[in-house]
This record gives structure tokens, sequence and C-alpha cells, in this order.
């Protein structure tokens, strides 16, 4: 096998699954650091796991840790995550069903210790388990990508909570209940007050992701029901690119608002309002069984499950239970001919939409690049001159330019590049290709906006 080169200093992607990124685990700082390293490796084309070399000279630059002694480190992590799983619970028919995916099929370490190894020499050989897959190759909807240098120096739980926060950055906010997190973090038998769990891990991950990171949380709200806190909510944004290029500055002090919001209504109990006179008082069901359903059933089912019923009861196909009806109904995603129908146009009327905004998303990015072009060119023309030749290079580029040469007569000047729409296109498209660094946040930014939009508008 032949050694990996060093990681660049330039763009180095972690892509993950959502569901991976949510799910129940719980890594030291050393397994997270090896993990993260792992995946890096992993191409967006790939679609079958390697055996990846994780070298510790790499590790420790990447890091910056202190070299000396460091591979026993990396050899025990790597150890550890051969023991070491991922939880991942989904919903299946209204109850919550876990699965557990052991992480490595195998690895090779040296059996050097201390003085013996020569580090910068030494590595680990590390074998995915298959049943990783999902979560780490071919990922088309409902992953998140960020660049490993937003994490290299955040605690474990700080990069935990910062892939939560990345997941929502085209939103900017999201909500988590108290014991939620304890669960994903495996917390769940430590830190029972929330005053603890929030002095010792969400306050020390927000000043880290601040700090360190691309995201700006702004303000924190604790969420209260009744007396009690019961989780918390992030507001955040991307930091702009000044911001980026500036040393890093604690700001948390100064600038993140912590506010307390009283007597807040959870979800539930919206929902508890909204639905309670039509399906208990209206449909005979007991507030046991509501109760319970409205834990497992989104508010779409709810609605439809209730117009399909009361259909029912209209054209007398309901003679005495329309509570045991409506349940059925419900569990089983009934429909009739009137709902089909309506979903039909509903269905038709989402995908314009999202054509119409995909088309938006397009154009606001083509826009961006555009005055980028603009601004690095004003700067450097000698960029433009550099892709023309380039393009010349190109077998496309050959064919389009001898096409233009021969309609004119004559050889072409910059002015020629500028006023024929192909060729123009095809330097662009070459300047963007030998420039890619100067234009890379634009592409993260936009394939992170337009996979979000995409898993949230799945149809």
């Amino acid at each position: 096998m032949k050694p990996k080169k060093k990681p660049s200093k330039g763009i180095v992607l972690i892509r993950k699954s959502n569901d991976l990124i949510e799910s129940r685990f719980k890594f030291d700082v050393w397994e997270m650091r090896i993990f993260l390293m792992l995946i890096a490796q992993i191409k967006r084309e790939d679609d079958d796991f390697n055996i990846y070399r994780i070298w510790y000279r790499d590790v420790a630059n990447v890091f910056n840790l202190n070299k000396h002694r460091g591979y026993d480190m990396l050899r025990q992590a790597v150890k550890n995550l051969m023991s070491k799983s991922f939880f991942v619970r989904y919903n299946e028919g209204g109850k919550l069903r876990e699965t557990q995916y052991h992480i490595l099929r195998k690895i090779n370490y040296s059996l050097l210790e201390g003085e013996e190894s020569a580090e910068s020499q030494e590595y680990v050989d590390i074998k995915i388990e298959e049943e990783m897959k999902p979560f780490l190759l071919q990922l088309q909807k409902s992953f998140t990508t960020y660049d490993l240098k937003n994490i290299v120096h955040l605690g474990v739980y700080s990069i935990r909570i910062y892939e939560l926060l990345k997941q929502y950055e085209p939103i900017g906010h999201r909500a988590f209940g108290f014991e939620e997190l304890k669960i994903m973090f495996e917390l769940e038998k430590e830190y029972p007050r929330f005053a603890t769990f929030y002095q010792r891990i969400i306050e020390p991950a927000v000043l880290e992701i601040c700090k360190y990171s691309d995201l700006d949380i702004y303000e924190v709200e604790k969420l209260k029901e009744g007396k009690k806190v019961a989780g918390v909510r992030f507001s955040f944004r991307l930091k702009n690119a000044q911001n980026l290029l500036n040393e890093p500055q604690n700001t948390y002090d100064k600038n993140v608002k912590t506010i307390v919001a009283d007597n807040v209504q959870t979800d539930t109990d919206t929902r508890f309002t909204t639905f309670y006179s039509k399906i208990v008082e209206n449909l005979g069901v007991t507030p046991t069984v509501f109760m319970d359903l409205l834990k497992n059933y989104s508010d779409g089912q709810f609605e439809q499950a209730i117009r399909v019923t009361n259909r029912a009861k209209m054209d007398g196909q309901i003679k005495s239970n329309a509570s045991g009806f409506f349940v059925q109904a419900l569990k089983n995603g009934y429909t009739d001919g009137k709902e089909e129908r309506v979903k039909k146009q509903k269905k038709e009327a989402t995908k314009q939409n999202f054509a119409n905004q995909m088309t938006a998303l397009e154009i606001e990015k083509e826009n961006q690049i555009f005055d980028r072009i603009k601004l690095l060119t004003a700067k450097s023309p000698q960029l433009t001159t550099e892709a023309i030749k380039f393009l010349k290079a190109s077998a496309e580029g050959k064919k389009a330019i001898r096409n233009e040469e021969t309609a004119l007569g004559r050889s072409l000047d910059i002015e020629d590049y500028r006023q024929n729409k192909i060729l123009r296109s095809l330097v662009i498209d070459k300047l963007i290709n030998i420039n890619m660094d100067k234009f890379s946040d634009i592409f993260i930014e936009f394939d992170a906006k337009i996979a979000l939009f995409k898993e949230t508008n799945i149809f």
C-alpha cells in the first residue's frame, strides 16, 4: 500500500448522514479524532470502503498535538473503536426501536511502544464495517458536510453540538430537549440537574464553537416547562469571510445572549389543544389512547384520518364505532377518492414549488460566483489569461475556439471570449477549476443549503 499524503492545508470535507450525527454514542477525544480522520479519506464517488491508512504524523499535524508518545494514544483509540457502536433510533408502527451498528471490522497497528517507535513513521490501517455504508457512502440526501478545520480545536461534546447545529445551518436555529441530548451523548446517568449539564457541556461547547468554528452562536434560550428547564434552543449563523480570516477571539461572554423562556408552550401542548376536541370529544377516542397517539403520529396524519373518518360517517360507512375506525385509519393511512385527488394536486404543486426554489438557489449560487470572479479578476487580470490558456489546451476548448475563429475569419482576442456565450462559459469554468480554493466556500455553502432543502422537501 502506498503511503497516504499528508492532509492538505485546504478543505478536508467530512460527510455524515444525519442519522449518524443524531445517533447515540460516546467517544473520547482520541476516538473522535481518529473517526473523523478516517471518514475524511472517504471520497464522494466511493461505493465501497477501502482499507484506510492513518499516519500518526498527520493526526498530530491536523490537531496540533505534541508528537511525543502520541502513537500509543492513537493505537489505543483505534483498539477502543473496535468495541464501540452507533445506536440509531427509529419509529416503526408508532413504536420506538434502535439498531446497533459496529463501527470497525479490522485494524492493524504496530506493537512497538514509546521510544522504540519512530512515531513519524507509524500508522494504523483500518477497515470500516460494511453495515456503516448507508451512513458514509454515496450520500444523496439527509446528510451534513463541513470542513474538518472547523472542529480541530473543539472538544468531544462541542463537536457533537457543532454537527447537530450544522445540519440546520440554513435555518439558523435548533431546539433540543434536555433528556434528548443526554441520550444522544450517553450521559443518562450523569448530570441529573440541567444547571450542571448546561455548565459542564453546553456552555463550554458554545464558547469553543464561537471561538474556533465557522458558526456564530448569538443566543441560547433555556426552555421551561412550568418551573423546570426542559430544553435549550440555539440561534446561530455562519460567520462571514472576514471573521474567518481573523485570529479567533473569545467573544462568547460579550456577544452570546442567554435567556430563559418562562411558561413556554411545548409542541405537545399545542398539538393537544389543536386535536383534543376533534378526536376525543367528536370521535369518542379515550384520552389515554389519544395521548399515546399524540406521541407517535404527525399533524398531517391526524388531519387525514379525521377527514377520512368524518366522510365515512357522513356516507354511512360507520354505524357506531367511529373511534375504532379513526384509530385504524390513522395507523393504516386510510384514504378515499377525495383524499387522493387532493393529494395529487398538492403533490403537483409541491413539485413545481420545489423546482422553482431549486432554480432560485442555483441562480443565487451563480450570482455569488460571478461576483467573486469580478472581484478576483479586477485584482488579478492575469487569471482570465491563465483560464484561456488552459481552455486552449482542452479538446472542448480547441473545438469551440476553432469554430469562432472560422466564423470571424481571424484569431480571437479577449473581448471575443467575453462576447461569445459558449466561450465565456468555458473560460469561467476553467477559471473556477484552477482557482477552486477561492470558490470552495460558496460551493460548500450552497451544497449544504441544497442538501437541506432536498431533505426537508421530500415528496
